[in-house]
């Protein structure tokens, strides 16, 4: 079940943990997202301000009859990643893993490109905004893994990956531009001890 339930992190994080730079051409807002899982449904809700230098999200999952809320985000050169609900929480420094999670689909270099095999496969719409689509691979869980992605002014609106042999979709079912969001979204959780772990973890 670990391993199943950090892939389900994998699932909903791939696109929502970004680096302290510039990553949108939108500068605040909130997005978001469904997924299904193993015949569950995963909701996901996006937080960014400062055109993603700022973000977090939270996540909505059940598992085996337990419903578990997950929250991530980047600070001080740590990726956070807790289960609200348990009260437990882990972190692992961002030169330590992998960084497919911080890709910036507005500024691609072909180091990137070539380390992820990301290819630009046309265009597509989700929620009636214009998209284009990209195909790249990355690892989570000591696995490589395919990826179809919809991207839009840098944000990640919808997600096809191939996971345990299965085709998993994540697609943004809302987008909000706003600049209404509490600055509480981008400070870490109170009450829950962060532990340090091995970033292979992760990738």
């Amino acid at each position: 079940m670990k391993k199943v339930f950090f892939l389900a992190i994998a699932v909903c994080t791939v696109f929502a943990v970004g680096a302290q730079e510039k990553r949108y051409a939108v500068e605040s807002g909130i997005v978001k997202n469904k997924s299904t899982m193993m015949g569950q449904d995963i909701v996901t809700v996006q937080y960014f301000a400062d055109y993603g230098a700022k973000e977090s999200s939270e996540t909505i999952m059940k598992m085996q009859g337990q419903e578990f809320l997950t929250f991530t985000m980047v600070k001080d050169g740590y990726a956070y990643m807790a289960n609200l609900t348990a009260k437990q929480g882990n972190k692992v420094k961002l030169s330590d893993m992998g960084d497919f999670r911080n890709i910036n689909f507005l500024a691609l270099t072909d180091d990137v490109k070539q380390k992820y095999k990301i290819e630009e496969k046309g265009s597509g719409k989700v929620l009636d905004r214009e998209c284009k689509k990209y195909d790249l691979t990355y690892t989570a869980q000591g696995q490589s893994y395919k990826a179809t992605v919809w991207i839009w002014k840098g944000l990640a609106l919808k997600a096809e990956m191939d996971m345990m042999g299965n085709t998993v979709t994540v697609e943004a079912t809302e987008i909000t531009e706003t600049k209404d969001i509490p600055e509480s979204r981008f400070e870490l959780p109170e009450g829950i001890n962060f532990t340090e772990v091995n970033p292979n973890m992760f990738q």
